[in-house]
């Protein structure tokens, strides 16, 4: 497996090249030594045997085959050589060494030297000795004419002695090659480390950038081809940098945007995907944003309406407007406005639709419908009345004095009725004003104070129905009020239980400090209220039973006073009641410090 580090590379790149032209170089010169001993070995003996021919040829002429073999003998121990003269039949006649009668024959092709001395040439061979048991240099020259030669001398020198000197060369070189191969390893690792190093600070600084820290910077030394990529590096992180700031700051941005706006934002691409939406988009919706963005709207939209709008303005080239209706969980009015959604190109990539709540206006178109629908209505009996008694006057009645006398009566009970109504109109759009305008001047006051004018104003009528009132409020229980407003919604509150109440009864009022808040209970024991009228009840007009309210002198209004006094002291104001029971009406505000 070839290594995985630069500077691993870089050192065995820088190593096995010397190492082999090293190696290949001893061996070599080992064997052109070797091949030059030999050749100057072999002139050696060459010489050697010339030497000898004559004197052996000359016995060999005369027949003396034991003078040869004593020559040789004789001869060979002089020069160190072991000579031997061959006949053309292989038959050795003469060994310097050996007994030649004991010697085989040796005109077999495994001396080839001497087969090439007997057909007339110089003939050479390096071959190992059966006799002695080594490795010899053989040199054998013809004896007689070359075309007819009468016999072989061979001389021979064992090489062993090279074999030896050569190996002992062969080892210091190996020593030395292998003491040089280890100094120029360490060189070249230095130099592998020192080179690898700028790269692998390079490395660990992409792998930084990478990671997303463009604020880290590079600082290597080196070749200027390296300082130069590090240079480049650090170049690309602080544009990168720069440019994902710019990125994230202008993301930030438009998030910002669209969680300010009232509006939701839907993005869709065109396989149906939604891509953004803001919270109050997924509110509409009904979840959170991670739980839309990457899904598809048939996955998690299950709203028709809004999913046909969607089909729409895909389907369409130009903008498309409507008004959808939702439920999540209450009804919910939307005006939806959907365009197409482009890429910088131009290209559309989707749709882009806009959600606006109108919930709200909704409720106060109807709010606007039914109040100027009540006002007709509360206005046009009365005036209906007024002038059915003003024309039965006119057409002769003023002649009979007791009928004019109760029409007249009648019309004064419409026409109180009519001011009434008036009255508490423009009480409640006084109060309305400066509860909006917040003018409405608060002053931390007993509050006893308050409950007893309430009674005093209350006390006629209760006496007139045998009801009877009893307070409970500490003295020193005081609160940030405005006592003349505060005062009027207890009076109507207190009117209301009297009203409601039955003769003889007795309705309670009860004023006390519970936590934070300051609370006024009003409690009648009448005919009680129906649960599904309680929500309704402070709204403007609403009555529970509008035949008896009529009958008992209501406007419709006095409880919408009460909500909205309430609300100008930043309190608020409920209702719990059961029928054939009673009611007891709470109002809360805060409770001042003082």
């Amino acid at each position: 497996m070839l290594p995985r580090r630069l500077w691993q590379r870089l050192f065995l790149a820088y190593l096995w090249v010397p190492a082999v032209l090293l190696l290949s170089a001893g061996f070599y010169a080992s064997n052109v030594v070797r091949s030059l001993y030999l050749d100057q070995l072999t002139a050696d003996l060459e010489a050697r045997a010339q030497i000898c021919a004559r004197p052996i040829g000359d016995l060999l002429a005369k027949g003396k085959t034991a003078q040869i073999d004593r020559l040789c003998k004789e001869l060979g121990r002089a020069s160190d050589t072991r000579i031997t003269v061959v006949l053309p039949s292989g038959q050795v006649i003469a060994d310097s060494d050996d007994d030649p009668r004991q010697m085989e024959n040796h005109k077999g092709p495994d001396r080839p030297e001497i087969q090439a001395a007997l057909s007339g040439a110089t003939g050479e061979a390096t071959h190992y000795s059966i006799t002695e048991r080594r490795e010899r240099k053989y040199v054998a020259i013809p004896i007689g004419p070359p075309a007819a030669p009468t016999a072989a001398l061979r001389t021979s020198l064992p090489v062993s002695g090279l074999t030896r000197s050569l190996g002992i060369v062969r080892n210091q070189f190996l020593v030395a090659s292998l003491a040089g191969i280890l100094c120029y390893a360490a060189v070249s690792l230095l130099i592998s480390r020192r080179m690898s190093r700028p790269l692998e600070e390079i490395k660990a600084g992409a792998a930084q950038f990478a990671a997303g820290d463009l604020t880290h910077r590079l600082s290597v030394t080196g070749p200027d081809e390296v300082v130069a990529v590090a240079n480049a590096l650090n170049e690309m992180a602080r544009q990168l940098d720069e440019r994902l700031q710019t990125v994230l700051r202008q993301q930030d941005e438009r998030e910002s945007m669209l969680a300010s706006m009232e509006e939701g934002v839907l993005a869709i691409d065109r396989n149906g995907v939604i891509l953004s939406l803001n919270k109050t988009c997924a509110s509409l919706l009904g979840g959170e944003p991670t739980r839309f963005q990457g899904h598809g709207i048939y996955e998690v939209i299950r709203k028709p309406e809004l999913l046909d709008f969607v089909e729409s303005a895909m389907r369409s080239d130009t903008p498309v407007d409507r008004e959808i209706q939702i439920h999540v969980p209450h009804d919910r009015w939307l005006t939806a406005h959907g365009a197409a959604l482009r890429d910088p190109q131009r290209g559309s990539i989707g749709v882009l639709i806009v959600l606006h709540d109108i919930t709200r206006l909704r409720h106060l178109e109807d709010v606007r419908r039914d109040f100027v629908a009540n006002v007709s209505h509360e206005l046009r009996t009365p005036i209906t009345s007024l002038k059915g008694f003003v024309e039965t006057l006119l057409d002769g009645a003023l002649d009979d004095r007791e009928n004019a006398v109760r029409f007249l009566q009648i019309m004064l009970r419409q026409v109180n009725r009519l001011d009434a109504i008036i009255a508490d109109l423009l009480a409640l759009s006084r109060i309305e004003k400066g509860f909006e305008g917040q003018t409405i001047e608060l002053a931390v006051e007993p509050v006893r104070g308050v409950l007893q004018g309430a009674i005093e104003m209350c006390e006629k009528k209760a006496a007139e129905k045998g009801v009877t009132i009893d307070v409970a409020c500490p003295d020193d229980l005081r609160g940030e009020i405005n006592a003349a407003l505060l005062e009027q919604a207890v009076v109507n509150l207190l009117d209301n239980a009297i009203k409601y109440s039955d003769a003889g009864s007795a309705v309670a009022i009860r004023a006390a400090r519970r936590g934070a808040e300051l609370t006024i209970e009003v409690t009648d024991h009448g005919c009680g209220i129906e649960a599904i009228h309680l929500p309704r009840l402070f709204e403007r007009f609403y009555r529970v039973d509008k035949a008896r309210s009529r009958e008992l002198g209501g406007t419709g209004l006095g409880l919408a006073i009460v909500k909205h006094i309430t609300l100008a002291h930043r309190g608020s104001v409920s209702v719990e009641s059961a029928v054939g029971v009673g009611s007891t009406f709470t109002i809360r505000l805060p409770l001042s410090n003082g």
